[in-house]
């Protein structure tokens, strides 16, 4: 009797499974259900006995993801001294974000109902960093920083890396946008003598700072005004002679 009671439900949850790669690859505005039927060979009435919509039935794919992205962080987090649980606790964000793909983060955005799913997830983790910050704060690991503070920096940074401008002009994918802002906080809180605190990072071989454009004045020669003083010291003593 309880195996024909939960048949149903693992069944939806496989669905669920194999949904969830699809949506996060190509989003879901330019994908049908009929479309999804035929790939995952089942009916249309699989999906709608799930949601309601195709819309529905993202939304409840994503948030099963969100969900279990939560979940694995504080469990890492929990797992071991406050000091060493930030990038177990920040580890699943940073390995989605490999998966999502700039169509996922465009429909999203685009898409309200989406956009509040996520910025609600993202409040819950900063949440979260908060309570790790103000932990290591008490024990003396961190810099004397607020931990409020820390945590909407880093709020206000996520939601502006997934913008298409801030990605168009920083020449960053959302991955590695998300990985260098990761790196930036580990690095930038530890005091240096604090236990466990992470080495400088060092650039990996064949990798170098992205390129930028020359500021005005790179591109400006030198005027008589900028010279080194002991340039216009010999100068003055040519003219004198």
């Amino acid at each position: 009797m309880t195996t024909r009671r939960s048949s149903p439900a693992l069944r939806e949850e496989e669905l669920l499974d194999r949904l969830e790669p699809i949506f996060l690859k190509e989003g879901f505005r330019k994908v049908t259900v009929a479309d999804l039927a035929s790939r995952l060979r089942c009916s249309r009435r699989s999906f709608y006995e799930l949601a309601d919509s195709k819309e529905a039935l993202f939304l409840r794919v994503f948030d099963r993801y969100l969900t279990r992205l939560r979940e694995q962080g504080a469990r890492g987090a929990a797992a071991v001294p406050p000091q060493q649980a930030f990038e177990p606790y920040l580890m699943p964000a940073i390995d989605a974000a490999r998966k999502l793909s700039a169509t996922l983060m465009q429909d999203m955005t685009a898409y309200p109902p989406a956009n509040a799913m996520w910025e609600r997830h993202q409040r819950e983790r900063m949440e979260g960093l908060r309570r790790l910050v103000e932990r290591c704060v008490e024990q003396g690991l961190f810099r004397g920083v607020d931990p409020y503070l820390v945590a909407e920096v880093m709020a206000a940074s996520l939601r502006r890396i997934r913008e298409p401008a801030f990605l168009a002009a920083s020449g960053l994918s959302y991955r590695d946008a998300v990985e260098e802002l990761y790196g930036l906080l580990l690095h930038g809180l530890f005091r240096r003598d604090a236990p466990d605190a992470p080495p400088p990072r060092v650039p990996a071989p064949g990798e170098g700072a992205p390129a930028r454009k020359p500021a005005l004045s790179e591109k400006s020669p030198a005027s008589p005004a900028r010279e080194k003083p002991a340039r216009r010291a010999a100068s003055a003593r040519s003219a004198r002679q």
